[in-house]
């Protein structure tokens, strides 16, 4: 699997203190990665963010973020 980023919440707790986060360049593309990760981290994970070009969505428990939303992070 290949996340692109991961970032960890300032405030350290015992569980769910990490965000994977992929980024995505085109209209088409896999969640392989992704999911991957979620079944094997699962207990330490928050939302898993993708980064895509299209408008913001929730899907499948996975938080889908346009770009320009970025610095938002």
């Amino acid at each position: 699997m290949e996340i692109d980023f991961l970032t960890a919440k300032s405030k350290l707790t015992s569980r769910h203190n990490i965000t994977p986060i992929e980024v995505k360049s085109s209209q088409r593309y896999t969640l392989t990665s992704i999911k991957k990760c979620i079944a094997k981290f699962d207990k330490y994970l928050t939302t898993p963010i993708v980064l895509h070009s299209a408008d913001l969505k929730h899907e499948n428990g996975i938080d889908f973020l346009p770009l320009y939303m970025t610095p938002l992070l």
